[in-house]
């Protein structure tokens, strides 16, 4: 008898194979779904597209190109922000302390989103690389100030200053202002009363923007007082004592440190003691110059060792010398006519210098003469109305009840 498979077999045969090839099939996909699940994670972060941001600041020697340089920032890229940036800002400005902030697309530093710039006074020149890259100037704002202070001298006017927080260029700019009816070495035996009244621009972090703007100053001498008065604050400045006016000039310059006196001295340059006939005061090269004294332009060119220069004649045989300069204002020329204060040009560094600075020189019958000399330069215009008027306001601010005007002694 043949013997046959049993139906149960039979049926039971293609279930078998149907689970096997389905596990098999889902082992297969288990390991699919394991193998790419982790390159998917490495590859596509949540923050893979941030931009991401980086800042430098700026030191001796930089540049911006120098700086992006080195932050694989390519050429072609730090080209065209610099051309946008020049419209709204002159990069030979940037200076040791100034920051500079940007963002790229992914860490790619070729893929800039924004640049900005801050320089002086809480000014940013921003880049924007949204479409065509637009460059702009965001000044903060500030407010006014008037600073008032009286203070009894017990040192120096640098110290006195110092203590109370006011701006310690005062010290150069009155010392210079005040030459001729004060020396500061001698004159101050201690126990003088002095007032200054100022205006300064403060920014929204408490800091002074630009440079702080003289109206006032009173010194009470044990003989005399001596008053300075400036209705304007490029404009010249009145000097009274005991209420007269005795001279409407400017300094030649306003805060620049005083680097050398008239006399002899070591040259800086050639080397061995020679003449210094006139005063340095040193100063960022671009800082502006102002005529001392009313006067005619009677030269403005180069002398061999003095660089470019102006001399301004005051009449009286009184020629004013202005020398190392960088550039001459566009309207000043042999001829033209200048008040006390007017700008005539920029402090530089050319002819026989060791760094920049401004020299100025007081010429006598042509023979130099010390510019702090109280008598080297003529009396010139009287006090205005308006002078007069600012002086007795500043009086009555500062509490000052002059005794006798015009007759101490």
């Amino acid at each position: 008898m043949k013997t046959g498979a049993s139906p149960f077999q039979k049926s039971a045969e293609p279930s078998v194979e149907r689970a096997f090839c389905q596990m098999i099939r889902s082992a297969f996909l288990i390991l699919a779904i394991a193998a790419f699940a982790p390159l998917q994670a490495v590859a596509d972060p949540p923050t893979a597209h941030l931009p991401m941001a980086f800042e430098a600041t700026i030191a001796r020697g930089d540049t911006l190109d120098s700086v992006l340089g080195h932050a694989g920032i390519p050429g072609a890229v730090r080209a065209e922000a610099a051309l946008a940036l020049s419209g709204v800002y002159d990069l030979t400005d940037l200076r040791p302390g100034h920051r500079i902030e940007w963002t790229a697309a992914s860490g790619d530093p070729a893929a800039l989103t924004r640049l900005s710039l801050f320089v002086e006074d809480g000014v940013e020149i921003a880049l924007s690389f949204d479409g065509p890259i637009a460059a702009q100037r965001l000044d903060p704002p500030v407010r006014e100030t008037d600073r008032r202070e009286t203070l009894t001298l017990d040192g120096t006017l640098y110290d006195a200053l110092m203590a109370r927080k006011a701006p310690e260029r005062f010290a150069v700019d009155l010392t210079a202002l005040l030459a001729g009816q004060v020396d500061f070495r001698r004159d101050l035996k201690g126990g003088e009363t002095f007032a200054l009244v100022w205006q300064e621009d403060q920014l929204p972090d408490g800091s002074i923007a630009g440079e702080p703007r003289l109206s006032y100053a009173r010194l009470e001498l044990a003989d005399r007082v001596l008053e300075l008065v400036a209705t304007e604050a490029a404009g010249p400045v009145i000097v009274f004592e005991d209420g007269e006016a005795v001279q409407r000039s400017a300094a030649p310059i306003l805060g620049a440190r005083l680097s050398s006196v008239f006399g002899r001295r070591n040259h800086p340059v050639l080397g061995g003691v020679r003449m210094h006939t006139g005063i340095d005061y040193a100063a960022p090269v671009g800082t502006e110059v102002s005529a001392t004294g009313a006067g005619r332009v009677v030269f403005a060119g180069t002398i061999r060792g003095y660089g470019t220069t102006i001399d301004i004649d005051h009449g009286g045989g009184v020629v004013t010398r202005y020398a190392h300069l960088s550039e001459i204002a566009e309207d000043v020329r042999v001829g033209t006519r200048v008040k006390a204060g007017d700008e005539i040009g920029a402090v530089g560094a050319t002819g026989l210098v060791s760094g920049p600075n401004l020299h100025y020189e007081v010429r006598v019958d042509g023979r130099p003469v010390d510019p702090k000399d109280q008598d080297a330069l003529p009396e010139q215009e009287i006090a205005s109305a308006e002078d007069l008027n600012a002086l007795a306001a500043w009086r009555s601010e500062t509490g000052f009840m002059p005794a006798n005007d015009g007759e101490r002694g």
